[in-house]
């Protein structure tokens, strides 16, 4: 009987790929993948941060100030800006006719004026009735009695569009007193001058403090992240050990800092609500007694939604700064 004999069969190049080490992963698996340990970062990081509120809480209040003071400053210029929008009358240019201007000739005149491109509106008032207004509100009546004519002339009042230049303003004027039966143009844009410098300096000031208190944030959420990278030098160490990148490594720390800027954004907009719903009401009391309908604005939707994207970016800034000194220091 003659022996068998066994013969093995090469594997296939097919049967050899099915290893882990010859399987492909696909673009959309490895984008998914790495979506979906985002998420997971994402959600664990809030959570632990959420566990142990009172180790975060102090990182929350600083950022939560420092962006309380700019967007208080924010808040108090939009005010400002509605402010000289209320007191357009202040920019009104007062023409003063000759006195033997006749009520026909000025209502043309004020006609004309108001068709020009830089006019809003135009008001005429006869001499007649300026000085029964003069007598009404001046408290002299008794010594008006005794004038033998009317020492009033007829005025039209302009009202410029706002937001018109000063410089245009004073054109305009100048254009105005060309008429014929004009005798003098008044023009007060002293204090409207002094209001946009004021506003100017608010802005800049808003810029230099914004600038101030973001490092602030940045060296304040850094140094947090810097302590807790401290505290897991030996998970770190491991878990390169096994084969983890540092971009790994660093995700979780660039989601705390940046939920310690959500949280401290939040926070920020509470505190600048709270202190609109304190001041409202005496402001607008205020703005009663001087016979003013001011009525204090509170942040814009924009501007909330803005300041919270601004902590949210320095609070990943100041994770990123950190992590980026510290963690090539940490090897296995």
């Amino acid at each position: 009987m003659a022996a068998s004999k066994s013969v093995s069969k090469p594997l296939s190049g097919k049967a050899s790929a099915q290893g882990a080490s010859g399987h492909k992963i696909g673009v959309r698996a490895r984008f998914s993948a790495w979506l979906a340990h985002h998420q997971l970062t994402a959600v664990e990081t809030l959570v632990k941060l959420l566990a142990n509120p009172a180790s975060a809480l102090l990182t929350w209040l600083v950022v939560a100030i420092a962006l309380t003071l700019p967007g208080a400053l924010w808040m108090t210029l939009d005010n400002m800006e509605q402010l000289s929008g209320r007191f357009q009358a202040s920019g009104r240019i007062t023409v003063y006719l000759e006195p033997q201007t006749s009520i026909t000739q000025g209502q043309q005149l004020s006609q004309q004026i108001a068709a020009l491109p830089q006019v809003d509106s135009t008001s005429f008032i006869d001499s007649d009735s300026a000085l029964d207004d003069f007598r009404a509100n001046s408290g002299l009546q008794r010594a008006l009695e005794f004038l033998p004519e009317n020492p009033l002339p007829a005025v039209i009042l302009v009202e410029p569009p706002l937001g018109l230049q000063a410089s245009e303003i004073n054109q305009l004027a100048d254009r105005l007193s060309a008429y014929p039966i004009v005798d003098s143009v008044q023009l007060d844009m002293a204090w409207v001058e002094r209001l946009l410098a004021m506003l100017a300096l608010g802005e800049r000031l808003i810029l230099v403090l914004g600038v101030l208190l973001a490092l602030a944030i940045l060296l304040v959420v850094g140094n947090t992240i810097r302590l807790a990278i401290a505290a897991r030098v030996d998970e770190i160490r491991v878990t390169k050990l096994v084969g983890g990148t540092n971009a790994y490594v660093r995700r979780p720390f660039l989601y705390t800092g940046l939920w310690y800027g959500f949280v401290g954004g939040l926070l920020a907009w509470v505190l600048l609500a709270s202190c609109w719903f304190m001041l409202s009401g005496p402001v607008e009391e205020l703005a009663r007694l001087y016979g003013s309908g001011f009525e204090l604005k509170p942040l814009s939707a924009g501007a909330a939604m803005a300041l919270l994207l601004s902590a949210m970016l320095l609070g990943w800034l100041g994770a990123w700064w950190s992590v980026a000194r510290h963690l090539d220091q940490i090897e296995p």
